[in-house]
């Protein structure tokens, strides 16, 4: 279709400059009302008409299943005609495309749906939908992981922050916390402050450090429902374990608080696999290498590290031999803290100090920030005392000495002379 355009309009379905400067986090230039008007060119005029011809269909679907309620569900063939319409070759359709589709039509669908409709409605919808952003995002994130790799080892960094690199990075980021969402709003129930979580902006998600504040236990009955397709299960719990492995801490935040232990909670009571057990816990693991230097996420993963390894260790003897793989953990200590488990009854411990036994346990894989890495340990040992000079003793005697003797040298003229 591109290759069909005029020349002057092969840039017409490219993102708008104040959106991909909103996006880098460009400020934008202040306009007072007395300045002249600025003029567009016909290539910006063309893909502003195209943002938001794009972004109208698709709040307009949005806002059809709150307005119309039972009667926009009840269409015949609703599913197939979302999916043969809406979601329509995908994998054509760029980053700051989809974006809108999660946010303004899939989450008011989702959340406008009545419960007897999510089994012929969403479950058909979601289905694949889930399955397609798990490999979209597991393809651009091994792409900016070896990115990063290749910067790190050359150690020349990116000279053009703006570049279509960075903006790609960047959009993933953000698709990536769209899905994240989504999934939580399908999935979870949200109760008591965890629900502030989810209005709060990002830079206050990050500074919140009051330990892990775990998100609801409980599934919706759409999560439920979900939850008993195969498929759909896979693809969220390896999209939810796997978003805490990816480099962006926000990510990894909601992920750990909001979704990962509801889903894996959910399916303890079917037979899971031992390979399939084992990949979790190390999902959490790097997780706890790549984000463990941020306060918010070292909690929050520490503590989910600790429900799953005490909810799956009876069952499933490889965790053991994942942590044996712990860098400097100690195997006397491990073994101690498998037979305290293994035995409660007969080791009664708090809940408390267990946590502060299995974080010291994990302690080797938690990652540092990279001013702390490296770092030579300096041990400073005790310095004999310096030599001090003793006083030397008065030779009147305090007690002897009276008031007369101290004040006749005042007054003594050959002391003034002097």
């Amino acid at each position: 279709m591109l290759a069909q355009l005029s020349p002057h309009f092969t840039k017409a379905h490219d993102m708008l400059e104040v959106e991909k400067n909103a996006i880098l986090g460009i400020p934008q230039p202040l306009l007072d009302h007395a300045d002249a008007p600025v003029y567009k060119s016909v290539l910006e005029r063309m893909q502003g008409f195209f943002c938001t011809l794009y972004d109208n269909c698709f709040h307009i679907l949005g806002n059809a299943g709150p307005s119309m309620l039972q009667d926009f569900f009840d269409i015949a063939n609703f599913a197939e005609s979302v999916i043969n319409s809406a979601f329509v070759n995908l994998e054509n359709i760029p980053d700051y495309r989809l974006r809108p589709v999660l946010r303004v039509f899939v989450k008011p669908l989702v959340q406008s749906c009545p419960p007897e409709h999510y089994e012929s409605v969403l479950c058909p919808i979601l289905g694949p939908l889930f399955s397609y952003l798990l490999q979209r995002l597991s393809a651009k994130w091994v792409v900016i992981n070896q990115r990063g790799l290749l910067e790190a080892e050359s150690g020349v960094p990116e000279e053009n922050p703006e570049s279509q690199e960075m903006l790609d990075e960047q959009l993933t980021r953000l698709l990536t916390r769209e899905s994240i969402d989504l999934m939580t709003v399908c999935c979870c129930v949200k109760k008591g402050p965890e629900s502030i979580s989810g209005e709060m902006d990002d830079d206050e998600m990050m500074n919140t450090n009051d330990g892990p504040h775990v998100g609801s236990e409980e599934l919706t009955d759409l999560g439920k429902c979900l939850l008993k397709s195969e498929d759909i299960c896979k693809a969220l719990l390896a999209t939810a374990y796997s978003a805490i492995t990816w480099s962006d801490t926000i990510t990894c935040q909601r992920a750990t608080l909001q979704l990962c232990w509801p889903l894996i909670k959910q399916v303890l009571s079917a037979t899971l696999h031992s390979d399939a057990a084992s990949w979790f816990f190390m999902s959490v693991l790097r997780g706890l290498q790549m984000h463990g230097q941020h306060e918010g996420c070292l909690a929050a993963l520490v503590h989910l590290a600790f429900m799953i390894y005490e909810a799956l260790r009876p069952r499933y003897p490889d965790l053991k031999t994942v942590m044996q793989q712990v860098p400097q953990i100690s195997g006397d200590a491990l073994d101690q803290f498998d037979t305290k488990l293994l035995n409660p009854s007969s080791h009664k411990m708090g809940d408390k100090r267990r946590k502060d036994l299995f974080k010291k346990l994990l302690s080797g894989c938690i990652g540092k920030p990279l001013g702390q890495k490296f770092k030579k340990e300096v041990h400073i040992k005790n310095l004999p005392s310096l030599f001090k000079k003793p006083k030397p003793q008065p030779t009147t005697p305090i007690e002897e000495t009276t008031e007369d003797n101290i004040l006749t040298p005042l007054f003594d003229p050959r002391a003034q002379d002097m």
